[in-house]
């Protein structure tokens, strides 16, 4: 961070071994606080996701990756075959050649743990089913529907939801205006 933040906890909403640990009590306040300087960064702070993105992209700038400016969270390299987009945590990556793409797997692990899978087939919790044949993909949440349901304790629907709305057959004069029309004769 440029400069330190500083925030004020309440000594109750504390564990106890942590009081303890680093002597919370004798450094608390009357009224049951304690006073927090923070230096480089911590969990919940409100612009914590500022702090970790302007780092990633010093990180990345440094080999030569670039943050698209029309697209946020777009990322290409300035030369090699190469572009993904970031989410939270997440990389969708575009390549051609797997040293590219092992470029910024070794990019990414000297900063960060990761993990990877080559097929593509996950991504921000969307399984992605590549047609590379027809050139098409396919993408589904297998389960989301039933797990929304369920959490939700929403109970599936008695009649057959496979329309928007119900159907109603025209009657009355919609049915007379639709009949002039079949059978006017010019």
């Amino acid at each position: 961070m440029a400069r330190p933040e500083f925030m004020r906890l309440k000594l109750n909403d504390m564990p106890d071994n942590i009081i303890e640990q680093y002597q919370l009590r004798t450094k608390a306040t009357a009224d049951g606080y304690v006073y927090v300087k923070i230096q480089k960064g911590m969990y919940g702070l409100p612009h914590a996701g500022l702090i970790a993105q302007e780092l990633l992209e010093k990180r990345l700038n440094a080999k030569g990756y670039r943050q698209i400016t029309i697209t946020p969270a777009y990322w290409k390299h300035d030369w090699r075959p190469i572009s993904f987009c970031l989410v939270v945590n997440d990389f969708g990556v575009k390549y051609v050649g797997k040293e590219h793409a092992e470029h910024l797997l070794q990019t990414s692990n000297e900063h960060y743990d990761t993990s990877h899978e080559w097929e593509g087939t996950r991504y921000i919790g969307l399984t992605i089913d590549w047609d590379y044949i027809q050139r098409l993909v396919h993408i589904s949440m297998p389960g989301y529907c039933e797990q929304a349901c369920q959490q939700f304790k929403h109970d599936p629907p008695r009649n057959s939801t496979s329309h928007i709305h119900t159907f109603n057959a025209p009657t009355g004069q919609n049915n007379n205006i639709q009949r002039m029309r079949t059978h006017h004769h010019p």
